[in-house]
């Protein structure tokens, strides 16, 4: 492609990333002490000069030897291998495979490229005969990756302590481990750029995927914190109520009690509050440390008591009242609000207390409670 040896497939990749790069740039200008992002964006860059010199080289076209075009291509696979396995310990917390650290990785590639690789190919200017010398280190460390990595896996799909998301994020580094470890087995089967980009950048691809969806819950959760630090702050300025505001509210409750402001029909803590010349919050806050209930549970309570004084009264016309007019006369709005709250006062239906009145089962002071 572009009069080079670079297949559409690898182009492809190298847009994508150079995209992937220049957004990760602009996040990284407002933010930029995130380390992990930091160890995406060095990540994205190997990947971008894997995928370029891996495309272009070996090609007679350019000044360069080819040797040292081959030298180039192997360097910088080499480099991409070993900081995936640096990013996917660092990222991920994986602990290394025993004898798998990447400093030790990194030397031994580095020894056997140098007395496997160049020494031999400077000698003899062969290619393949230098490559099946030296794959053999790099097959080697492949095959125990691929080894501990699914041994590794086993253990995690296993594994039911761990937390769902984090168990997921575990797997996705093992199996992008898997992807970067197919690399020297490709190389050894041939130079096949339209098998090789793909599978190796398997491992980016799911590296990014990861990496997107860490950002996301990261947001998630920091949100949540956010909300729930905001309720705190709120939780306390609501209980820093002045002794001398609480006991205005108070007062102003006890005098709304005796007026029976209760029984009207289209009360609300909005209209109360403003009766009472305070805030709702206040007066929600007030209420519940004054009887430990809320405003509705507040204004039923004395509904019923009110309708329970009246049902007790010597001759009461209440007893033979419909539901539905005591309900009314009790401020409620409709008898089945009525009913529910009655019962929950009384745990009894209001048609059955009145009936059991005449037997004097009930007396007002038995049903003196608070709701729960």
């Amino acid at each position: 492609m572009f009069n080079t040896d670079m297949h559409i497939t690898t182009f492809i990749i190298l847009v994508v990333q150079c995209l992937v790069l220049f957004s990760q740039f602009l996040f990284y200008l407002i933010k930029p002490k995130d380390s992990s992002r930091i160890r995406f964006i060095c990540l994205t860059i190997c990947y971008i000069f894997y995928n370029f010199f891996s495309g272009i080289f070996p090609d007679p076209q350019y000044d360069i030897s080819i040797f040292l075009q081959n030298i180039v291509a192997y360097i910088v696979g080499i480099v991409v291998a070993i900081y995936f396995v640096y990013y996917i310990y660092k990222e991920f917390n994986i602990y290394p495979f025993k004898g798998f650290k990447v400093s030790s990785l990194l030397w031994i590639l580095l020894i056997s490229f140098l007395i496997l690789f160049i020494i031999p190919y400077y000698l003899t200017n062969d290619l393949n005969f230098s490559k099946r010398i030296f794959i053999g280190i790099p097959l080697i460390i492949s095959i125990s990756f691929l080894y501990q990595i699914g041994r590794q896996l086993c253990i995690t799909f296993k594994s039911k302590a761990m937390d769902t998301y984090f168990n997921k994020r575990i797997t996705s580094g093992y199996l992008g481990l898997f992807s970067i470890s197919l690399m020297p087995v490709l190389v050894a089967l041939g130079d096949y750029q339209s098998i090789e980009q793909p599978v190796v950048n398997a491992g980016f691809l799911i590296m990014m995927i990861v990496y997107t969806s860490h950002i996301i819950y990261k947001t998630k959760s920091e949100a949540l914190e956010l909300e729930k630090l905001k309720n705190k702050i709120v939780t306390k300025k609501e209980v820093q109520i002045s002794e001398d505001i609480q006991n205005t509210i108070i007062n102003s409750l006890q005098t709304f009690e005796r007026e029976e402001k209760f029984l009207d029909k289209n009360i609300s803590i909005k209209t109360v509050a403003s009766q009472l010349n305070t805030n709702t919050k206040y007066l929600s806050k007030v209420i519940n440390n004054y009887q430990g209930i809320s405003f509705i549970q507040y204004i039923n309570h004395h509904r019923i008591q009110y309708c329970l004084e009246h049902l007790h009264q010597k001759d009461s016309d209440w007893l033979r009242y419909s539901i539905k007019s005591i309900a009314d006369e009790c401020g409620f709005s409709s008898a089945e609000s009525f009913s529910r709250a009655f019962k929950k006062h009384t745990s009894i239906k209001p048609s059955d207390y009145i009936k059991n009145i005449d037997q004097k089962t009930y007396t007002p002071q038995q049903q003196d409670k608070k709701p729960s």
